[in-house]
């Protein structure tokens, strides 16, 4: 009878632990922002948002190309590229039969940046110069806290671009 006990009981410990694992390995994303600025690290002030607000609305009106930036404090373990693919199908960033969305993603405490663009402006923003915008402009304004003025300059840049 002790042994039978002995292996539900060790069942239970396995299954509860396989769920927590899971639980904990499944970040929750945002929920769709109605907003193309969403600052859920607090790093920009109030001028700051709606001024990046105002810039991408109007590129958005004038191209159909839409521009979203989120930044969370972290993606608690959840891989960086993963979690922001997971916002940008979630969101529905850009036009739909276009797919012409592109998402500005920062993890501040993790220090993780990613672009992802949509396969309709992929020819006019290719990884490449994604990564270049990250590496030039993003991470050393990011490393000077200077966060508004990266994330002005990036867009500027990706907007010559596209």
């Amino acid at each position: 009878m002790k042994y039978r006990m002995g292996n539900r009981l060790k069942g239970f410990w396995i299954l509860f632990l396989f769920v927590s694992i899971q639980t904990f390995a499944q970040k929750e994303i945002p929920e769709a922002s109605k907003q193309l600025v969403t600052d859920l690290s607090n790093v920009l002030s109030v001028d700051q948002k709606e001024q990046l607000e105002n810039k991408l609305v109007a590129y958005d009106d004038s191209t159909s190309t839409q521009i979203a930036i989120l930044l969370v404090p972290s993606t608690d373990g959840k891989d960086p590229y993963d979690y922001a693919m997971d916002v940008a199908k979630s969101w529905k960033i850009g036009q739909e039969k276009k797919n012409n969305g592109v998402l500005i993603f920062v993890a501040t405490t993790d220090r993780k940046i990613r672009i992802l663009t949509g396969r309709g402006i992929e020819d006019r923003l290719p990884d490449a110069i994604c990564k270049r915008i990250i590496n030039r402009i993003l991470k050393p304004t990011f490393k000077q806290g200077a966060y508004y003025e990266g994330l002005e300059a990036a867009t500027d840049e990706m907007m010559q671009r596209a």
